[in-house]
């Protein structure tokens, strides 16, 4: 999973452009992202769920299809840890520990590994 930090969201084009409510950008943070296999294709029937650190319940939503580009988005999300999760059909399962920051949007590239083939994974990084 590769993480990126986009410092101004609203100075930007393309999905991060309307991440954040003009009136609420300075109280949250927001993360997206979209999700490909190891083999560079788009589509992987499953779910992304984002947990606060040390709370017992999941945000957990469907994966866009193909068409959408399997992106995700949770949107206005308090300043803290959280735990991201990917689980799809025939993948192995994906978590990353992320922090979310006021006014910042978090994007996630995640890769996805067919079960049974485990080559070399890396932790991600974070670029701001």
């Amino acid at each position: 999973m590769v993480l990126e930090r986009h410092v101004r969201p609203l100075g930007t084009s393309g999905p991060d452009a309307v991440a954040l409510p003009v009136n609420d950008r300075f109280r949250y943070g927001v993360v997206v992202g979209s999700v490909m296999t190891a083999e560079g294709e788009r589509g992987c029937n499953g779910e992304v769920w984002l947990e606060p650190a040390g709370a017992p319940v999941r945000d957990v939503r469907t994966i866009a299809g193909a068409r959408l580009q399997n992106m995700f988005r949770f949107p206005q999300l308090l300043p803290g840890r959280y735990e991201l999760g990917v689980r799809c059909l025939g993948f192995e399962p994906v978590r990353k520990t992320v922090e979310v920051r006021i006014g910042q949007v978090l994007r996630a590239v995640v890769t996805m590994v067919r079960r049974g083939r485990h080559p070399e994974r890396s932790e991600g990084s974070v670029s701001s």
